[in-house]
């Protein structure tokens, strides 16, 4: 990382930007063309679950290239410059956290409701009833995060 100043490093870190954020961005690679979705997702430690379904572009590009980058940001505030005479000394609060990754595709159903009861834990706040049918038709990716780093501008304590 260029920017030194701005790394910072400990497991409880990843733990909090993870927890803190919705979306996170999953960048995969098909014949040398990057593509870049936004993706709801939970995550245990440094593994990232990702729902979706099982057909489509994403699963096509992973398929054939299951190498992949990940990147969470979660957004702060605006500082402006505190004088006139240098607005390029305005800069904005933030903590990203980038890494890569090789994505699996979860089989066992029990793993895939055990993640959809996270997921809905995570952004409805309590399990939710999901047939067998649905979780059967869902698609779960299942990434290990590694060469992690993340960046930050602010004060976050």
């Amino acid at each position: 990382m260029r920017r030194k100043d701005k790394e910072v490093t400990g497991e409880e870190l990843i733990d909090e930007v993870l927890d803190a954020v919705a979306v996170c961005r999953l960048g995969m690679c098909v014949d040398n063309k990057p593509y870049v979705v936004p993706l709801n997702f939970v995550h245990q430690g440094t593994t990232l679950f990702i729902h979706c379904a099982k057909s489509g572009r994403k699963i096509d590009v992973l398929n054939s290239n299951p190498n992949v980058f990940i990147e969470v940001t979660r957004e702060g505030a605006f500082v402006p410059s505190s004088t006139t005479e240098n607005i390029c000394n305005s800069g904005y609060t933030f903590q990203c956290l980038m890494a890569n990754g090789i994505v699996e595709f979860v089989q066992d159903v029990e793993e895939k409701k055990r993640v959809l009861d996270a997921v809905c834990a995570k952004y409805y706040g309590k399990a939710g009833t999901m047939p067998a049918s649905e979780v059967r038709r869902t698609c779960i990716l299942k990434i290990e995060l590694t060469d992690i780093s993340v960046k930050q501008a602010g004060d976050w304590s």
